[in-house]
């Protein structure tokens, strides 16, 4: 990602392909959304990066305490985690198809298509291939997933 981006205005990541490119990432934020040539593994790290989070130990941290091994939201900060989202059909072995929601960014879900919808504030649409109920499950861990972090970083007055 490149340093004009703002960070804390990105409201999702998402797994595209570019013809005559290959596997980019759609970067969505509050007010504009842009093609990075880069995967979606690669903005998340570099994401990761500028909050110095190490996404090992938030998958083994939250992980642990959510129950859960995959799909792990990631958590920036109390104001800041996202989930995942599966976005599309896996083209070959080893293909990206889930990007990053952040949760606050979500305004809506519901069902479009047989699938879920998420509407987001800045009044973008994502289709998923994920159920309601699956998406809401996501969002419920990463509620609870933000509430560790709250616990962990309490201030002792």
């Amino acid at each position: 990602m490149e340093n004009n981006i703002k960070f804390n205005e990105v409201e999702a990541m998402l797994p595209v392909y570019v013809k005559d490119v290959g596997n980019c990432t759609e970067i969505i934020t509050s007010g504009s959304t842009f093609i990075r040539s880069a995967t979606i593994e690669t903005c998340i790290k570099n994401l990761a990066d500028y909050y110095n989070l190490s996404l090992y130990h938030n998958r083994v941290n939250y992980g642990d305490e959510l129950g859960i091994t995959n799909k792990v939201p990631v958590v920036i900060n109390e104001n800041l985690v996202y989930i995942y989202v599966n976005v599309r059909e896996p083209m070959f072995k080893h293909d990206a198809a889930c990007g990053f929601v952040d949760l606050n960014a979500i305004e809506q879900v519901f069902e479009k298509e047989g699938t879920a919808a998420i509407v987001l504030k800045s009044g973008r649409t994502i289709q998923t291939r994920q159920s309601v109920r699956s998406v809401k499950k996501s969002m419920l861990g990463a509620r609870l997933a933000r509430e560790v972090y709250k616990e962990k970083h309490k201030k002792n007055n």
